[in-house]
């Protein structure tokens, strides 16, 4: 059994950023592409229900299914993506994924004709779905056995610095530009911005640098071996891949681990596309909730990298467990009350939860994989979410429309109970089928943080 890591806080703090400073260059040129992609995909999460409501006036079961298809859709292109990732490499899978993202970004801040919005959702998908498959990959694949973890840790922090920037730009914006912007330009003439479309030009802006930042990226075979966790795996078939993969017992435990999370991650969901709505209609049309929103990713930003010194001791699998059920817990605060407060309680709650299970996942997630199948495994682990995404697509405009309408009765606490009690079933089931999810080894192997795999936290 591993030694626990018995560090001083501080001290290990300190240690782990200083590991990671002697990671290769292109580990902090990922850094900055994903938060970038960060502030570009959050403004269009944050944005693109109400935008479908507000600009191209859908109705909240139309604009629900619209949002709901486009996150599906990104969902089963992730499952294919990861494999192409693994099977094309890491600096071509990401300068396809940030193209397609320009282009897809820069339509909707163009246009508000239905039509073309469609087309650009649809030519934004792709790169939206293979961007994280990669990006785990290419963490897992820049960094070390001794930072690993941290690495992890940083990049999850890095991604809620851009989920930070987006709704505090969200708000700023419906502030300043209540109205549409009229402006003349040449050979479009008179055009009207919304503040969701100037949203989405400044998306579309920080997609462009990252696509500055990716074309600096080494091919993989020519980055340094020495200070890499390790050599660039041979490209593989990747319908090769998937027969390997279908063979292995660890990959089957994953799926059912990730399929029962996908319960908490409906909440997710549920804060893009219900919570905003529900606000504006239960606390008045000028409620900022992009700014009540930013502390989400404040949280995680700020106490990420702590959270992650303090627990990395026990096993990745028992901190989702226990970050998972705090998440869950979360949603009961406004199926108990309908006030900002309780609003506030959950998004403080679901971010404590969030700092626990999520950077977890990703080191649980890239340590179980296979070398060289990092962003498969990734990638198909979003198999699960297809159906939840699917799932609140079908939900969250007609529990608004049910309990949360914009004008006549409201019962919004029943609106919240019924999605905490279907979210709760996720960790309660991994808790009981921990056994099948993780099987007992007669000598349980330390995981990648030096942790006992199999012991629970104290």
């Amino acid at each position: 059994m591993a030694t626990a890591d018995t560090r001083p806080f501080f001290t290990a703090l300190r240690q782990d950023v200083r590991a990671l400073g002697g990671s290769p260059r292109e580990l902090w040129i990922l850094f900055g592409v994903k938060f970038l992609e960060s502030v570009a995909y959050f403004a269009l999460t944050n944005l693109l229900v109400l935008y479908l409501s507000e600009d191209l006036h859908y109705g909240d079961v139309e604009a629900g299914d619209i949002y709901g298809t486009w996150t599906t859709a990104i969902s089963v292109m992730t499952f294919f993506a990861g494999i192409v990732a693994d099977a094309i490499g890491i600096r071509t899978a990401l300068t396809v994924s940030v193209a397609s993202c320009l282009l897809g970004r820069i339509v909707l801040g163009l246009t508000t004709d239905r039509t073309l919005v469609l087309v650009g959702l649809a030519v934004s998908a792709w790169g939206t779905a293979s961007m994280l498959p990669t990006m785990i990959a290419a963490v897992r694949r820049y960094t070390g056995k001794d930072t690993v973890a941290f690495g992890y840790s940083f990049f999850y922090v890095v991604m809620n610095v851009g989920a930070f920037v987006a709704p505090i730009t969200i708000g700023a914006l419906r502030r300043f530009f209540p109205r549409p912007v009229a402006l003349r330009l040449p050979l479009l003439g008179s055009v009207h911005w919304s503040s969701s479309q100037l949203m989405f030009l400044v998306a579309a802006g920080a997609t462009l640098l990252a696509m500055v930042l990716v074309t600096t990226l080494r091919r993989d075979a020519d980055v340094p071996t020495a200070v890499a966790a390790e050599p660039a795996p041979a490209r593989q078939n990747p319908l090769k891949l998937v027969a390997q993969m279908g063979r292995e017992r660890a990959f089957w435990g994953f799926m059912l681990f990730v399929t029962l999370l996908v319960f908490v991650k409906l909440i997710f969901q549920h804060a893009h596309q219900t919570w905003p709505k529900y606000t504006l209609r239960e606390f008045g049309s000028t409620f900022d909730f992009a700014w009540y929103w930013s502390i989400n990713p404040f949280m995680v930003m700020v106490f990420t990298a702590p959270m992650t010194a303090l627990t990395r001791r026990y096993s990745a699998f028992w901190c989702i467990v226990v970050g998972a059920c705090v998440t869950a817990a979360s949603v009961f605060f406004m199926a108990a009350s309908t006030s900002v407060w309780a609003s506030v309680a959950f998004i403080i709650t679901l971010s404590i939860g969030e700092m626990l299970w999520s950077p977890r996942l990703y080191e649980y997630t890239a340590t179980i994989a296979p070398k060289g199948r990092e962003a498969s495994y990734m990638g198909l682990s979003s198999l699960p979410l297809f159906f939840a995404k699917m799932q609140v697509a079908l939900m969250s405009g007609r529990l608004l429309a049910a309990y949360c309408p914009e004008t006549g009765e409201r019962s919004s606490r029943t609106m919240w109970l019924v999605i905490g009690l279907i979210t709760l079933v996720g960790p309660l089931l991994i808790v009981a089928l921990r056994k099948v999810i993780e099987p007992r080894r007669e000598a349980a192997p330390a995981d990648a943080t030096g942790a006992d795999a199999s012991a629970p936290p104290a």
